[in-house]
């Protein structure tokens, strides 16, 4: 009877965690390596109309105005914290530029000439004294559609309200609605 004979070389073995984890590194780099080198979209941020149907007896267009004021401040400085996202000013920046007035298709020439990809408006409603409203929209410049159309609640009359209302938009924005 013939006796066998095996020879066996010595290999490495790697086991199959390894090899996963080594691709899921290197996959993990590269989508780094290429954030990095993605330009930011631009977005032209348009001032906040303001509407009050709470009917509180006093007059209090002064607070609201400087709590709108801070509010779309807020706004743009989240907004330009943020990595995907650089903020341009319109030409009419000082003056109403809003929405109502003086229109979104001047606003939308307006940050087309101010090299913006998007064009952000919205109002902040004043429903009752605890309950505000804010309803946003981003506007593709080049399509002229919205890529994101949303309205939120936020509760309290307050500066600090308003402020965390705006910082909740400008995350919002950026996790949901640029693509």
């Amino acid at each position: 009877m013939a006796k066998a004979s095996f020879n066996v070389a010595r290999r490495w073995c790697f086991p199959a965690w390894w090899a996963a984890t080594a691709l899921a590194g290197a996959s993990a780099l590269a989508s780094v390596a290429v954030a990095d080198t993605i330009e930011p979209l631009t977005v032209a941020v348009a001032n906040f109309d303001f509407k009050d149907t709470s009917g509180e007896a006093g007059h209090q267009l002064g607070d609201h105005d400087a709590r709108l004021t801070a509010f779309v401040s807020t706004l743009r400085d989240s907004l330009s914290k943020r990595s995907k996202i650089s903020i341009t000013s319109l030409a009419c920046q000082n003056g109403r530029c809003t929405a109502r007035e003086p229109g979104i298709a001047e606003l939308s020439k307006e940050a087309k000439t101010a090299g913006a990809n998007y064009l952000l408006i919205g109002e902040i409603h004043k429903m009752s004294t605890l309950v505000g409203w804010a309803k946003y929209v981003l506007l593709d410049i080049h399509t002229n559609k919205p890529t994101c159309d949303r309205f939120i609640t936020y509760r309290g009359d307050t500066g600090e309200a308003w402020n965390r209302a705006a910082r909740f938009v400008a995350n919002d924005i950026e996790k949901n609605c640029i693509p």
